[in-house]
């Protein structure tokens, strides 16, 4: 007589409703329209019955699902940090080191903003502005803070990246960058924002790598 135990049928998949279906078909057509708008014209010259009128739905049915025209840029914005956070965390799945990893981080960068200019602009103006103000502000800040690190730490253990300073340290530095450049082309409209961030990410590996010759000269010292 078999010890194995029975095998479960297996359970049918889960399938959304036809209700949550058409709900996230709606939100999907209010943001994708916001986008557009916000692009096109700024969110000051835009108002939530323009975004309710390129989705088609009603006013009412827009209000439904957001209250606010700030309601709908902060969801945009949430889903740009979100994104920006799962590419941090692809990364750690490709074989890299720290150095390549971060190149790559800003080479996505600047391909995803040179997509949609004025639509990035937009968003990381307000993310900017939000991460001060927001209730979530300090919540943010350290996912995106944590998300580098671990990049760091990684490359740490792999023995890329420097062990005379704390992965945490390094971050902020790498961090500190990073948004420095998006907020330098955010307000001027000719800065060479690719060409920075590839200079940037040169820096920051000979910065970071294991054999740099400051972690040569603090050995040497010792």
């Amino acid at each position: 007589m078999s010890t194995e135990p029975a095998s479960l049928p297996a359970l049918p998949a889960r399938t959304p409703s036809r209700r949550a279906d058409g709900k996230a078909r709606v939100r999907a057509a209010l943001l994708a329209a916001a986008r557009t708008l916000f692009a096109r014209q700024g969110v000051a010259d835009t108002t939530v019955d323009d975004i309710a009128r390129v989705a088609q739905v009603s006013r009412a049915t827009a209000f439904n699902y957001f209250p606010s025209k700030q309601a709908l840029l902060g969801a945009l914005v949430h889903e740009m940090e979100a994104r920006f956070l799962h590419i941090m965390d692809t990364q750690l799945e490709q074989p890299a080191t720290a150095a390549q990893r971060i190149a790559a981080l800003f080479s996505w960068t600047a391909a995803k903003v040179e997509e949609t200019p004025e639509l990035s602009r937009v968003l990381i103006g307000a993310s900017e502005t939000t991460f001060g103000a927001a209730p979530d502000s300090g919540v943010r800040t350290a996912r995106t803070h944590r998300a580098f690190v671990r990049i760091l730490a990684a490359g740490r253990r792999a023995g890329n990246v420097r062990a005379d300073l704390a992965p945490e340290v390094l971050a902020e530095i790498v961090g500190g960058t990073y948004g420095g450049i998006l907020h330098a082309w955010r307000v001027a409209r000719r800065y060479p924002l690719r060409r920075r961030l590839d200079a940037a990410a040169l820096a920051l590996a000979e910065l970071i790598a294991a054999n740099t010759p400051v972690t040569r000269r603090r050995r040497g010292e010792r």
